[in-house]
């Protein structure tokens, strides 16, 4: 199904339009132009960036760097790469950018940060019958970025360090990530046994005064899964996602465990943590 026909035809024109306007200029608008190249562009805040999208040829020639995601295919041609892209990851802030580098590696669902300026506004129906108007931004630099740095940075970082092991089912929380709109797990277990062992994620809690907080999944996100099953002297790691918590203070941490070998017995995997 196409998501914007209108814009794939514009993605591809708009560094054509920049090329021939530089070609087709006189000697004193290359003057003009090297004189506004030497005055500082200002940067917008993430306010400004935000009323820009109200009004985009307002704020045309001011810097913007952002993190967005990419929901459409990017087009490509022999002067540049042409993409659509929520900014902030909302929907609301679609945004098309084009970048003079035909070679840069980025497909549908990547997450990128954003360097450039606002060109102009584009105006138009998109496949559904739909106005649509977005700021078009002529790109500097476009780097590929994760969902926890370009939209959920971490507010406050703990070092745990903290392993505990039950009949060499070693479990150990290296750190915890709080974050605007989550809480971050970094787990990995070590399976010291002889025999394949089983962690249940889905069983793992966070206490936090005489709250109770479950895992709460970030598909979106697409960080690294714990393994549920694992074999002798494999080790495995990945991110539990909980609701965020409060930036000080302490909480428990409770998470299971068993073997295929049912001889043994396991008590649930409990850390406390001050921070």
């Amino acid at each position: 199904m196409k998501k914007s026909v209108v814009f794939s035809i514009v993605l591809i024109l708009i560094i054509s339009l920049i090329g021939c306007s530089s070609e087709s200029s006189s000697s004193s608008k290359k003057e003009s132009k090297k004189e506004e190249t030497n005055k500082e562009v200002k940067l917008l805040s993430k306010e400004e960036f935000t009323k820009m999208y109200s009004d985009p040829k307002k704020y045309k020639g001011s810097k913007v760097e952002f993190f967005a995601k990419i929901f459409v295919d990017p087009e490509k041609d022999d002067k540049g790469t042409y993409m659509q892209v929520y900014a902030e990851n909302n929907s609301e802030k679609n945004t098309i950018v084009a970048i003079k580098d035909p070679n840069i590696d980025v497909k549908v669902d990547d997450i990128i940060f954003i360097s450039g300026k606002v060109e102009d506004a584009f105006e138009g129906e998109n496949a559904m019958g739909g106005t649509i108007t977005a700021p078009t931004i002529l790109a500097d630099k476009v780097e590929k970025s994760d969902y926890a740095t370009a939209f959920a940075p971490a507010i406050k970082t703990v070092d745990v360090n903290q392993n505990i092991d039950q009949h060499g089912f070693v479990l150990n929380i290296s750190k915890i990530e709080i974050a605007e709109n989550e809480t971050r797990l970094f787990v990995d277990i070590t399976n010291n046994s002889n025999d394949t062992i089983s962690f249940y994620s889905f069983n793992s809690k966070l206490v936090v005064n005489d709250q109770q907080l479950e895992t709460s999944d970030n598909y979106e996100a697409g960080y690294p899964e714990i393994q549920s099953e694992i074999l002798p002297g494999i080790k495995t790691q990945g991110i539990l996602t909980f609701p965020k918590v409060a930036e000080s203070g302490s909480l428990k941490v409770y998470m299971e465990g068993s073997s295929n070998n049912y001889e043994l017995e396991f008590q649930p995997f409990q850390f406390e943590v001050t921070y």
